[in-house]
């Protein structure tokens, strides 16, 4: 049934287009072309295998009532077409095959007929087909690339720049992936790949020599290689040039200097030279001058003009020799000016040696001087003017230590009066020699010491004194003293002031740290300090005896000075009973008191061992012996014995010890022993009589 639609309306349009005139189809219908194996519009082919299907669709489903044929154009030859007609697949689908027999770039187009009218496709397709080479010839041409002019005769201007123009092969009709190498007298000078058949290298500078050329190419895809090999010949063209040099004093516009000119070693020269070319040349020039001396100065620069100036010249008969070479052609010229060159005295200078003390003075170093290893020493100069200028000088210091280099400086400055960084040498025979150079002129001056450095042995020793202050506001001195007494009761106060003082024959500076101990205990520790005077102020010595040691340290070298002496204060404290032991049992303990103390025998004791201690605070005068009285309460007995002084002394006690001799313990005895106590008498003379006249020393004890 469908198909009976189609005849019907096929008929319609026939009789239409036939029989009424022509007027604009009705029918809009769209028609599109591809490859039937890619998707993409461009297919390349080799030569031998270029066929292929291609595919027409349509939008309408009239693919069976027309017909659809393709034109294959040669785009080199537009007259070339070739006409394959279509089979339709389906009722909006055609298909047909191509076969190319030459080479080229075709276009396709495809063509839909019905009823007397032609659809074009709105798109097209292109083949390449390729008769791909394997040997593949490359020419070579090559451009100057200042003017443009390709070489005829494969003669050239030398030290110009050339590119090479290179095709691949004329002869080939396609694109491939191509890679290159260009060699340069056998230096491979580029390589790459490109698509196009021809390109342009980079510029290559030709010297005045055979030049050999090499291009590779090769068609990666296809294997195909191509080499060739050019040999380039240079014209015979002279390259020297000529130098012309002017010499000016004082400056560019000063006068010209000719051959036996005079001047002096402060007037300032200026030169300029010139090169004139025979020959354009690239600008690579190596201006030199130099004196008899050797070089001045030796620039390359990249043109024809070289200026330089001021310079010096040293006294004498001096041969200037200026020169220029071109570095690309190796040529070169020189030329020559003799001078009369007088010296002139342009500075003097004064060498001094100075340290520094440790209050800050600077001293000046003469032949008697003492320097050590701890004096901070710095060199001074002063530079005397012999005309106005303002030119750098150079200070050159080179210290030898027993004959061999030191310590080297090298000072550049402006100034005149120069002094160099404090330093600390090691003990040793020093030469200082000094170079002052003005080198704009190359005046040179030079100085020489010699002095010695002694190692610091022993560095200094310590002084001190008390002042003690009276209650009237006045003072007393104690110089270095060994012992003082000091009686809080008398006008003369317990407020001190402690003086401290280095005494040293060396002058360097140092940081010393004070310090007080008393009795062993810290009382008081400097700060660091760079003095060799210091004073602590207002201190209180305790009651009793304080021995004191006072201190000065060196804090870079360690070395400690300490002085001792004693400060004796006056107290009232009489002397104390402090323990009483039988056969080493307690009968009386300051520590633990009692009325009675419980002395428990086994069995009766005869002449018993006594121990008597008392406390020693206020430094007892220490007697042979001590006479004790005894009494037995139940028969009212009483005995004096004596006891010695103890050979076994405990610090910060005196002790009795002996036998109570005919004294017989046994129990259940209550006994009484009394000790005068004006025989235990203190240094100050203080004793337990002095507090308490009628009151003895008292021990009360039972025996059980």
């Amino acid at each position: 049934m469908r198909k009976l639609y189609y005849l019907i309306t096929f008929i319609l349009l026939f009789i239409l287009s036939s029989c009424l005139k022509p007027v604009e189809s009705k029918f809009k219908i769209n028609v599109e072309i591809s490859f039937s194996s890619q998707t993409k519009a461009i297919m390349n082919k080799d030569i031998n295998e270029a066929t292929g299907e291609i595919i027409l669709r349509l939008d309408s489903p009239l693919a069976n009532i027309g017909q659809a044929y393709l034109n294959i154009v040669n785009t080199k030859d537009t007259k070339d077409i070739k006409t394959i007609d279509l089979t339709s697949l389906n009722e909006n689908t055609f298909k047909g095959t191509f076969e190319l027999k030459e080479s080229g770039k075709y276009e396709i187009v495809g063509i839909f007929s019905i009823g007397g009218e032609d659809y074009i496709s709105k798109n097209k397709l292109y083949i390449n087909v390729y008769d791909y080479k394997k040997e593949l010839e490359p020419t070579l041409k090559f451009k100057n690339t200042k003017t443009g002019n390709v070489l005829e005769n494969n003669i050239y201007e030398p030290y110009r720049n050339y590119s090479i123009l290179v095709s691949i092969d004329s002869e080939i009709v396609y694109n491939s992936d191509f890679s290159y190498k260009i060699f340069f007298d056998n230096k491979l000078i580029e390589e790459g790949n490109l698509k196009n058949k021809t390109f342009e290298s980079t510029p290559v500078f030709f010297q005045k020599k055979n030049h050999t050329i090499s291009v590779e190419v090769l068609d990666t895809a296809n294997n195909g290689f191509g080499r060739t090999t050019v040999t380039l010949s240079p014209k015979d063209i002279d390259t020297s040039f000529n130098l012309n040099a002017k010499i000016y004093k004082n400056s560019y516009n000063g006068i010209i200097l000719t051959n036996n000119s005079t001047l002096t070693t402060i007037d300032p020269i200026y030169v300029v030279m010139n090169v004139n070319e025979n020959y354009d040349l690239p600008a690579s020039y190596l201006f030199n001058i130099s004196d008899d001396n050797g070089n001045i100065i030796e620039s390359s620069l990249e043109k024809t003009e070289f200026k330089y100036g001021p310079m010096y010249l040293n006294n004498g008969d001096v041969t200037l020799k200026l020169s220029v070479k071109n570095l690309i052609t190796n040529d070169s010229t020189e030329s020559y000016l003799f001078l009369n060159v007088e010296q002139f005295e342009e500075f003097t200078a004064d060498l001094n040696i100075y340290k520094k003390d440790y209050l800050n003075n600077n001293i000046k170093i003469d032949d008697s001087s003492l320097i050590t290893n701890r004096d901070p020493i710095y060199f001074k100069i002063q530079v005397n003017k012999k005309y106005d200028f303002s030119n750098d000088l150079n200070y050159s210091f080179i210290l030898k230590k027993d004959g061999n280099d030191y310590k080297k400086l090298d000072i550049t400055t402006n100034s005149t009066v120069l002094e160099t960084e404090k330093m600390y040498l090691d003990e040793g025979n020093y030469e200082l020699n000094l170079t002052i150079t003005k080198e704009d002129t190359n005046y040179v001056k030079n100085y020489y010491r010699t002095f010695k450095v002694s190692k610091v042995v022993n560095n200094f020793n310590l002084d001190f004194s008390l002042i003690q202050k009276n209650s009237d506001e006045s003072t007393n001195l104690y110089y270095l003293p060994e012992k003082v007494i000091v009686d809080p009761e008398s006008t003369m106060l317990n407020d001190f002031d402690v003086n401290f003082d280095i005494k040293s024959e060396y002058s360097y500076p140092a940081t010393y740290v004070y310090s007080i101990y008393v009795n062993n205990n810290e009382l008081f520790r400097s700060n660091p300090v760079q003095t060799r005077n210091f004073k602590y102020t207002s201190y209180k010595f305790p009651e009793g005896h304080n021995y004191v040691k006072v201190s000065a340290k060196d804090v870079d070298s360690n070395y400690l000075v300490t002085k001792n002496f004693e400060v004796l204060v006056k107290e009232n404290n009489p002397p104390e009973l402090y323990r009483v032991s039988i056969e080493g049992t307690d009968v009386y303990s300051k520590e633990n008191a009692y009325d009675f103390y419980d002395l428990e025998i086994s069995n009766p004791l005869n002449n018993p061992r006594i121990m008597i201690e008392f406390d020693d605070k206020s430094e007892i005068v220490q007697k042979n012996d001590l006479n004790i009285s005894i009494t037995n309460i139940e028969s009212n007995v009483t005995k004096t014995i004596n006891i010695p002084l103890s050979v076994n002394q405990k610090s910060k006690f005196v002790r009795y010890s002996g036998i109570l001799e005919g004294i017989t313990l046994d129990s259940t005895q209550t006994w009484e022993i009394k000790i005068d106590p004006s025989q235990i008498v203190d240094e100050f003379g203080n004793t337990w009589a002095d507090e308490f006249e009628t009151i003895y020393y008292t021990i009360n004890f039972k025996t059980k």
